[in-house]
This record gives structure tokens, C-alpha cells and sequence, in this order.
């Protein structure tokens, strides 16, 4: 089984990115801004980093314009873009996933109905990107498809996401006052 670079780099470059996250966590300079804050922060980051990268290359891949004046040629760079454009979208999303599970195994106390939901919704995700990506049945990927592919999942995960931190900074834990 050959490995390309590219797969050895990206597995390298999540490693290093989980490793650093808990010390960009800690590294606050003392504003008040808590850790486990700052870990919510970089989830959201991260996600939507990742999502806005894919979904706009994804558009710009489909505009007709692109085809007429640049012919074959445009299409055939931006096809040979994906897979790098893809594998950034993992690599960010892994990394504010785990930010985001780390952010709330540190505030489990202040546990709620809209955090519990965005976890779930976020664990969904996350497992049919990883299907989505890994396996390689019939069934399985279009299952996985089906399920990552939803609109309203992501509208769902964006909305809890914002419904999250505005709860959270009506009680003050958003900037680390808690």
C-alpha cells in the first residue's frame, strides 16, 4: 500500500494541531477569558473555517462562467484542488470537534438542553464524515452521504451553535466569568 505525501502530511498536520490545542487553550494572557472558553471559541473557528472553505469552493466549482472563459483547462485545476480542499475541511473539523468536546467535558456543570443538542448534532457529523470518508460499501457511503450531506443538519448545527453561545453569554460564561 503506497502512501502519498499529501496523506502523510495531513495525518502529521492533525496530530500536531490536536497537540497544540490544549496549549493555545492555556496560552490566555490573562484577560479573563477562560480556557474551557477559548477552546468553544476555536471549535467555532475551526467549523466554520472548514465548512465556508468547502461550501465555497464547492460553488465556485459549479459557476458555467468558469468553464466558458477558461475552458477545460479551469475545470481540471479545480478538480485537482479537491482532495487538498477536502482533506483541510477534515483536518479543521477534527480539530474543532475535539476543541468543541474538550470545551464540554470542562463546562459539563452548566450542562443544558441546547449544549447536549449541539454535542449530538456535532457527534452526528462527525461520524458520517467518518464514514463518509473511510469506509467503502455501497450502502455505507451512500448512507453517509445522505446523512452528511443534509442541509438542515448543518442549518441545525449552525443554529445550536448560536443559540449556545447566546445562552451562555446571558449567564456570563462565554467570556469566562462564570
Amino acid at each position: 500500500m503506497k502512501i502519498s505525501h499529501t496523506t502523510s502530511y495531513l495525518r502529521i498536520s492533525i496530530l500536531v494541531a490536536l497537540a497544540f490545542v490544549p496549549a493555545i487553550a492555556y496560552a490566555d494572557d490573562d484577560s479573563g477569558f477562560s480556557t474551557a472558553a477559548t477552546l468553544g471559541w476555536l471549535a467555532i473557528g475551526c467549523g466554520a473555517a472548514a465548512n465556508l472553505s468547502l461550501v465555497i469552493f464547492k460553488m465556485v466549482r459549479r459557476i458555467p462562467v468558469m468553464k466558458l472563459v477558461g475552458g477545460s483547462a479551469t475545470s481540471q485545476s479545480l478538480t485537482a484542488m479537491y482532495t487538498p480542499v477536502l482533506n483541510f475541511h477534515i483536518m479543521l473539523n477534527s480539530v474543532g470537534f475535539f476543541a468543541g468536546l474538550s470545551h464540554g467535558f470542562m463546562l459539563m456543570r452548566g450542562l443544558d438542553y441546547i449544549s447536549l443538542s449541539l454535542a449530538i448534532v456535532m457527534t452526528v457529523s462527525m461520524i458520517s464524515g467518518i464514514l463518509l470518508k473511510f469506509t467503502s460499501g455501497k450502502n455505507m457511503k451512500f448512507f453517509s452521504r445522505l446523512v452528511h450531506g443534509q442541509a438542515i443538519l448543518a442549518a441545525l448545527l449552525v443554529t445550536l451553535v448560536v443559540l449556545h453561545v447566546i445562552t451562555r453569554w446571558h449567564h456570563g460564561i462565554v467570556m469566562g466569568f462564570i
